[in-house]
């Protein structure tokens, strides 16, 4: 997972990891992504893989605030039980 900053034409790779299941693989890399995205900023691309399965990410805010990562759902489907890589 990582991300590429404004003027920069490598993303930057911040954070990886395996994981026993691709759900739970989902689920460590959209936390880490949140976590980046709160220190990072929303104007920016954001990259990652869950297993075999690569997104680009545009996050954007709610009303109140919070951050929304909800496109991640349908782009990281939840259904793999093999042990996948972040």
């Amino acid at each position: 997972m990582g991300v590429l900053r404004p003027g920069v034409e490598n993303v930057d790779w911040t954070a990886g990891g395996d994981a026993p299941s691709g759900t739970t693989a989902r689920t460590q890399a959209i936390d880490a992504l949140t976590a980046l995205v709160e220190l990072e900023g929303i104007r920016q691309e954001y990259r990652m893989h869950v297993g075999d399965v690569p997104v680009m990410v545009w996050p954007g805010m709610h009303p109140d605030g919070r951050l929304d990562v909800s496109g991640l759902d349908a782009a990281v489907p939840d259904d793999r039980d093999a042990p996948a890589g972040w």
